[in-house]
């Protein structure tokens, strides 16, 4: 295949959330990106081109350890190319196996998605399709959240749009329907906090290994979310009272109810690994989880060793 711009290409990966995704060699700076190309249909008139290249744009100021980065939006006879940062690792869905995850490697990894979120609100963009699928765990133990600012292009995304009309998410294929919030299964507007309640549903289920909201079936899944308030998380390992407190604020189901920004859960759950990290009977130190978490002994580690770099995250549907 010809080079795009200035992106050599590598292999192709296959078609993923957004169009066909490739592995690519950016000439310019010597490193290796995801370069996609968004299906057709994304940008099949004008207008809908002229917005998708706007919202693109703005996505690629985004600067943060935890955000797979949009570096370049390339348009090359007629055909339209989005050069992202090459993020390797599994899912946050692989990672957790459908079993809980360790209350403490749980709030480390919910702190950075927090962190990514606050970060996209500051700057006035909405993720709009928080799942697990859309969290690369990478090799040394750091997040990064796909799609950010572009997600309702996706096919997750689209789906989204549908989920209030009936059977609007089918046989839900590509796993929406346990991370809407509220206002998104009813159709309605959403904002910042419409991330934060889709945050708390992973959160939850990384502590407990269940979605709060699973039903049988899709459908049975949104009434869930509109109409049912989950239990007080649970599990077999202990989980402190503010973890609690905290996850089941995050899940009201008015809005205003909700923490009003990702920033002050970051700080809030940074507390919680303070408090578990201090000696008994002493009182913790308000000290912060790393953005970017060293790679140290754990048990995770043990899990990289035989992780193959799953560039195929990007295929996520």
């Amino acid at each position: 295949m010809q080079p795009i711009g200035h992106y050599n290409i590598l292999e192709r990966l296959g078609t993923g959330a957004l169009g066909d995704v490739y592995r690519a060699r950016d000439l310019k700076v010597g490193r290796t990106v995801a370069l996609m190309t968004p299906a057709p249909e994304l940008t099949a008139d004008a207008e809908q081109r002229a917005r998708f290249v706007a919202e693109a744009r703005a996505a690629t100021t985004l600067n943060h350890p935890n955000i797979a980065s949009l570096y370049d939006v390339v348009d090359q006879d007629g055909r339209l190319y989005l050069a992202y940062e090459f993020a390797a690792g599994p899912s946050l869905r692989d990672e957790m196996g459908g079993r809980p995850v360790n209350v403490r490697r749980a709030l480390e990894i919910a702190a950075q998605i927090t962190d990514a979120l606050g970060e996209g609100h500051s700057r006035g963009l909405i993720h709009g399709d928080l799942r697990p699928e859309n969290v690369v765990v990478t090799p040394k133990g750091s997040v990064k959240i796909l799609n950010f600012g572009l997600a309702q292009w996706t096919t997750g995304g689209r789906a989204r749009k549908t989920a209030s009309l009936p059977d609007g998410l089918g046989s839900d294929p590509h796993g929406v329907a346990g991370y809407l919030s509220p206002e998104q299964a009813l159709g309605g507007a959403i904002d910042a906090r419409s991330d934060v309640f889709s945050f708390g549903v992973i959160l939850q289920e990384m502590i407990t290994g269940q979605n709060p909201f699973a039903g049988s079936t899709p459908a049975a899944t949104v009434i869930n979310i509109v109409r049912v308030s989950p239990s007080t998380p649970t599990a077999s390992q202990p989980i402190p009272a503010a973890l609690s407190s905290l996850i089941s604020g995050t899940l009201s189901k008015p809005v205003e109810a909700r923490p009003q920004n990702a920033a002050s859960l970051s700080s809030q759950l940074r507390q919680i690994v303070s408090a578990l990290d201090a000696p008994e009977g002493k009182v913790p130190a308000k000290e912060l989880i790393p953005a970017a978490p060293k790679s140290s002994g754990g048990w995770w580690v043990a899990a990289v060793a035989v992780v193959v770099l799953l560039a195929v995250l990007w295929l996520v549907l």
